[in-house]
């Protein structure tokens, strides 16, 4: 009978330290996909951000000579101005399909690719 309780504590043991060790591996499973998608995410807002650096300089040349082509340069900057209105009010209206979808397939995909 001793014999029969000694092992029944040792599996009761041994089942506590696999549960101890099942919660540590999801733990680390879970920190390696919490890492991997958030760097994915600001290495893309990384590059995101240098293209809109290189639009605005891109943007200040064009109003510049588009203004000098209409002969005041402040023509130039209400052009781009009512073009970037439109391109706004045009990625508010698809908002949606454009950005929001995208970014959550993303981040799902992130989590549950293994």
């Amino acid at each position: 009978m001793q014999s029969t309780i000694k092992h029944l504590e040792a599996i009761v043991t041994k089942a506590g330290e696999v549960a101890e060790t099942k919660v540590e591996l999801w733990k680390m499973k879970a920190t390696g996909k919490i890492s991997g998608t958030v760097s994915s995410i600001i290495s893309k807002f990384a590059i995101v951000l240098l293209g809109l650096v290189a639009l605005t300089i891109l943007s200040f040349g064009m109003a510049y000579w588009l203004g000098a082509q209409l002969g005041n340069v402040y023509y130039g900057f209400f052009i781009m101005g009512g073009f970037y209105g439109l391109a706004g009010l045009f990625v508010f209206l698809f908002r949606k399909s454009w950005i929001q979808e995208p970014l959550n397939d993303l981040i799902i995909h992130k989590i549950i690719k293994e």
